[in-house]
């Protein structure tokens, strides 16, 4: 029995010792962490808010009217150190929103774009067929406006009264001793009448006089004006016929003024006509019109090409692609582009980690990419991606205002 109660005694004694350990231990762990807490003091916030409404506060946190998800604190201490010069934001933020950056590269700004164009006629290749003198038609052969005719191609018949008489003064002279003087003078007169010149040398070779002579096409073409009808009467003014040559032809396109720095050669220019999806078309040379569309501001582009085949037709849609490259230059991608209308900007990342808007200036873009031509250095980081993030906090803190207003002034 007297073994038995000092079982009990000792297991009573080491209880109460075990719970006394554990009373220390706690205590201490409780009085270490109200001495931490009082060491460091914890972050005021100002406000909470929603990432993707910045503009609009909360007095305290929970989830968004806005977005599913969670509000934002902003720190009283987060505008400490901030000046004029960038913005920090909170790391964890950066991450979770994906916020990227690029280096600022040089090379070349490939630029690829189709432009639609129209065929029309090569107004070099236009004629205007007339008598020069009065007479009548005695024949009118069967053609009208659209045919096509080969150089040579008899048009009408006529008669002329004032090439009979000079035909017969010429024989009249060279029959009685005129002077080599004289009967050039009265062939030169039948040319400046318009009298064939394949007529006058028959003349000079037959010396028989002719009174009726043929009209033809002195070029390959298309018949656009022609109206003359058998048995009418034919002044010196009157418009025989027009013709228009269809080898080569014009394609037209306009494009933009500020790529006209990119133009070179006709390497550049492709051809491509919806008629003829499988054919290529030769580009023999190319010229910038002098005007620019005031309203479009657009240049226009036009393209001599080959139409051996006469496949091509005034009033044809073509589609003119340019394959060319810009110079050496800064390139940044496009969507680091901040564009507000009036300017141009971009976000930096400096060697500190703050972010700074700086101003640019966009020569040209394409393809994705923009080419820079004033406000960055090769190697600068630029960001890409996540920018309403930053935008976000600088409007909260008032930090991009200030920087603009510094980058203005320098």
């Amino acid at each position: 029995m007297a073994s038995l109660k000092l079982k009990y005694a000792a297991m009573i004694v080491s209880s109460l010792i075990a719970g006394g350990l554990i009373s220390v231990t706690a205590w201490q762990y409780i009085h270490a962490s109200e001495k931490t807490e009082t060491t460091s003091p914890e972050r005021k916030i100002l406000f909470w808010y929603d990432p993707m409404k910045p503009d609009t506060q909360f007095d305290k946190p929970g989830k968004s009217p806005f977005m599913d998800m969670d509000l934002v604190p902003k720190y009283a201490d987060e505008n400490e150190g901030e000046s004029g010069e960038g913005i920090r934001i909170d790391p964890t933020q950066v991450q979770n929103l994906g916020l990227k950056t690029q280096k600022v590269t040089r090379g070349t700004l490939g630029y690829s774009r189709t432009f639609p164009a129209n065929v029309s006629y090569n107004d070099y290749q236009f004629v205007i067929v007339q008598a020069r003198s009065d007479g009548f038609v005695e024949k009118v052969y069967p053609l009208t406006i659209g045919d096509r005719v080969r150089k040579g191609t008899p048009l009408i018949d006529i008669t002329i009264p004032e090439w009979v008489e000079a035909q017969s003064e010429y024989l009249l002279l060279s029959g009685t001793g005129g002077t080599p003087t004289q009967l050039k003078g009265v062939l030169e007169r039948l040319r400046l009448t318009g009298m064939p010149e394949e007529d006058i040398q028959r003349l000079r070779t037959s010396r028989r006089i002719q009174t009726r002579f043929s009209l033809k096409a002195p070029i390959d073409g298309v018949i656009t004006a022609f109206d003359l009808r058998s048995g009418m009467n034919i002044s010196k003014e009157k418009v025989v016929a027009q013709i228009q040559g269809m080898d080569p032809v014009w394609i037209s396109a306009a494009v933009p003024e500020s790529i006209a720095y990119l133009l070179k050669d006709t390497s550049q220019f492709d051809i491509s006509v919806p008629a003829y999806p499988d054919k290529a078309f030769h580009v023999e040379k190319w010229s910038i019109l002098p005007n620019v569309d005031p309203t479009t501001r657009t240049l226009q582009v036009r393209l001599q090409v080959a139409n051996t085949d006469k496949l091509l037709k005034p009033g044809m849609n073509a589609w003119l692609k340019l394959n060319t490259q810009s110079q050496q230059m800064l390139l940044i991608p496009s969507q680091a582009v901040i564009d507000t209308g009036n300017e141009q900007r971009v976000i930096t990342v400096d060697a500190e980690g703050r972010f700074v808007p700086k101003k640019i200036q966009v020569l040209h873009e394409s393809q994705q990419q923009a080419g820079i031509g004033s406000g960055l250095n090769e190697g600068d980081s630029v960001v890409v991606s996540g920018l309403f993030l930053i935008d976000s906090e600088a409007n909260i803190s008032g930090a991009l205002e200030r920087m603009r207003r510094g980058s203005d002034h320098d």
